[in-house]
């Protein structure tokens, strides 16, 4: 008789456990278009956290120019918690992105990614898509 309230309660700790919502964002590989907004999961439940791909500024040296500066391409992103807005670049081979509202993740370029060419100075390219990853722990 005394073992069908222990095997109860931990099966009941078992299920509470399963339902808890972790407290870090997952690891995650995101491809996001310019304007794009991503919808994060967030604690407490009844925030609201988004990260938007606002676009990137290309300063690279167009292919039919010689520059003293090889330029970068910078991707703008704006990181939304409920009404508070934090805007953020990414740069490939510079340090990621870390925010209180992302619970210690971590939000960086995905080193595989491929940026599309610049081309020539009168020819940007049509999208500037990206690849991301985040780490969360």
């Amino acid at each position: 008789m005394r073992t069908l309230p222990c095997v109860l309660s931990i099966a009941a700790a078992g299920l509470l456990s399963a339902c808890a919502t972790p407290d870090h964002l997952p690891d995650a590989q995101y491809t996001l278009s310019e304007r794009q907004t991503l919808n994060l999961p967030q604690l407490p439940v009844d925030s609201r956290l988004t990260l938007t791909y606002e676009g990137a500024d290309d300063s690279r040296c167009p292919d039919n120019a010689r520059c003293m500066w090889a330029g970068q391409l910078a991707y703008r992103f704006t990181l939304r918690t409920n009404n508070v807005a934090q805007g953020f670049w990414l740069v490939q081979g510079k340090p990621g992105f870390t925010s209180p509202g992302l619970r210690g993740a971590r939000v960086e370029l995905d080193p595989s990614f491929v940026p599309p060419p610049r081309g020539m100075a009168e020819e940007k390219p049509a999208s500037y898509p990206v690849v991301f990853n985040m780490y969360g722990t």
